[in-house]
């Protein structure tokens, strides 16, 4: 029997998927391996043994930030709050950019009894990056421990980086709804009307709080307008 030559190339390339999988099955290294264990035991809500294997990888990779930032959430879901925060700031200073590990490491020193240490943490990062998201964290915190004053005042920066992002003035707004002061949140709702009239949920904000639709679009439009408190 002759063998097509697109039938004989399909069958080389099958047997050289198969044995590059095979390779990389083999290839596996404990690190990694104890490292997925743990993943699949943490999603499964058994903390306590996913703890035994991240801290197993961690032996043979002490730098690496996923096993470090998963033995940290391990520890926090199981109120070994001075533990996890080590290993948050582990996976932080080798990775300063791991999803939610900024914030992770700030809930635990705060759950740890650390709170200024955890601000501390907040606010020069957000000044090294300069970064909104980074100044919203901070404002998101600082109300998070009940003080109010310094969350106004960074809300207000956040607003004062990103004048023309409705997402973020949204945020804004609603923390100064949730405080009560009405005239920042409808000059802020007006100005997530001029930039997005078809945000989700704005124009019903809008209403409850007695601004039409009119009042917004008449309204003077500047890339510079801030709410009140803003500096």
């Amino acid at each position: 029997m002759v063998v097509k030559p697109s039938t004989r190339w399909s069958r080389i390339v099958l047997m050289m998927l198969v044995t590059s999988t095979m390779l990389l099955a083999g290839c596996e290294s404990p690190a990694m391996k104890l490292r997925n264990q743990g993943l699949s035991l943490y999603h499964k809500g058994n903390y306590k043994s996913a703890l035994v294997k991240f801290n197993g990888a961690l032996k043979y990779n002490p730098a690496d930030p996923r096993a470090n930032y998963y033995a940290g959430a391990s520890d926090f879901m199981l109120a070994r709050y001075q533990e996890a925060a080590f290993h948050y700031k582990t996976a932080w200073t080798v990775d300063p950019n791991f999803g939610h590990v900024k914030s992770a490491l700030a809930e635990a020193l705060i759950r740890a009894g650390r709170p200024n240490q955890a601000m501390n943490f907040l606010e020069r990062d957000a000044e090294l990056t300069g970064r909104v998201n980074g100044r919203l964290r901070v404002a998101r915190f600082y109300k998070r421990i009940g003080d109010l004053d310094d969350a106004r005042v960074n809300y207000a920066k956040a607003a004062s980086m990103a004048p023309s992002n409705p997402e973020v003035l949204m945020q804004v707004a609603e923390f100064y709804d949730s405080v009560g002061e009405k005239q920042a949140v409808r000059a802020l709702y007006i100005r997530i009307y001029q930039l997005d009239p078809v945000m989700p949920g704005l124009v019903e904000r809008m209403q409850h709080d007695g601004i039409t639709i009119s009042e917004a679009l008449s309204a003077p439009m500047t890339a510079t307008s801030r709410p009140a408190g803003t500096q």
